[in-house]
């Protein structure tokens, strides 16, 4: 996105939903970061903007507990679980990832390996290990 400082300030002020999942507002003075939607409302001097949560979490910011931005539109949390188990079964396929270990393969996408097993057994009833 193109979009200046001032504009993507605009966009979180108007709380205007065509940018939801867009982009993302970090706090400097609390280390968090919102969804454009999020009802707080920081002063522009406080502000970074991201173009995904992931950037904003490599930059140290944590999610907002009030707007979940982890699962904003566009991210994986947001395609759900089924998502997850998707493109996991494609690494397998076509990428060789099974031979990861279950942290690494599982942390490829997001979650935990203990989580990847819990979302294999509700979609597919096997686990990633039992083929």
């Amino acid at each position: 996105m193109n979009y200046s400082h001032d504009q993507f300030y605009a966009a979180m002020l108007a709380r205007d939903y065509r940018f939801d999942g867009k982009f993302f507002v970090a706090v400097k003075t609390t280390g968090i970061y919102c969804r454009p939607i999020c009802p707080a409302k920081p002063t522009i001097r406080n502000v970074e903007f991201f173009s995904s949560s992931h950037e904003a979490e490599n930059a140290g910011y944590r999610p907002c507990k009030r707007c979940r931005p982890e699962a904003a539109p566009l991210t994986p949390a947001w395609y759900g679980k089924s998502a997850i188990v998707q493109r996991s079964l494609r690494a397998v396929i076509d990428l060789g990832l099974g031979e990861l270990s279950g942290e690494r393969f599982a942390g490829k996408f997001g979650v935990t390996a203990r989580h990847l097993r819990r979302l294999f057994v509700q979609e597919i009833g096997k686990t990633p290990s039992s083929g």
